[in-house]
């Protein structure tokens, strides 16, 4: 009786993953063939994206630099303040002058780097959506060869 058992358990099993496979091979949808304007549209999306991504990474580097820059001028600022005399006033106020200018750097680091993740998630929107309409097409290639001279014969324009 046990090997019986072990033998319906594996023929249901063996028949589970047929059938799965069954499923899935029905689910796998075919390429969608597009149209000519719909292939446009996909294109000028796919080049809109390039150009965003483009701004977006040398935006980011710009970030980035900043935020060096703005260590870099914490640990000097902290040098400095070991070595100023408190008694002299003026070298106290020309400080502090140094201190809010150096604060105001950092707040619009803070803001720009607030509106770079707005515009990030945007840009990832954005890519999603492509995907989804443009993502798994089919089309002709004379309609993509059509589309890049018409582009290229715009571009000499």
């Amino acid at each position: 009786m046990q090997v019986k058992t072990s033998f319906c358990t594996i023929s249901f099993a063996i028949l589970s993953l047929v059938t799965a496979q069954g499923a899935l091979a029905q689910a796998a949808k075919s390429p969608k063939v597009v149209t000519k304007d719909e292939l446009r549209v996909c294109m000028d999306s796919e080049s809109s994206l390039a150009a965003r991504r483009k701004e977006i990474e040398a935006r980011k580097a710009a970030n980035v630099a900043e935020i060096a820059a703005i260590k870099t001028a914490n640990v000097q600022m902290a040098e400095e303040q070991k070595d100023i005399d408190e008694s002299n006033d003026r070298k106290v106020r020309e400080f502090k002058r140094k201190v809010t200018a150096h604060n105001d750097r950092v707040k619009a680091a803070n803001a720009a780097q607030e509106a770079f993740v707005k515009d990030l998630e945007a840009f990832n929107k954005s890519l999603v959506a492509y995907n989804d309409s443009c993502g798994g097409i089919s089309y002709s290639r004379e309609d993509k060869e059509e589309i890049l001279k018409e582009r290229e014969a715009a571009a000499k324009k």
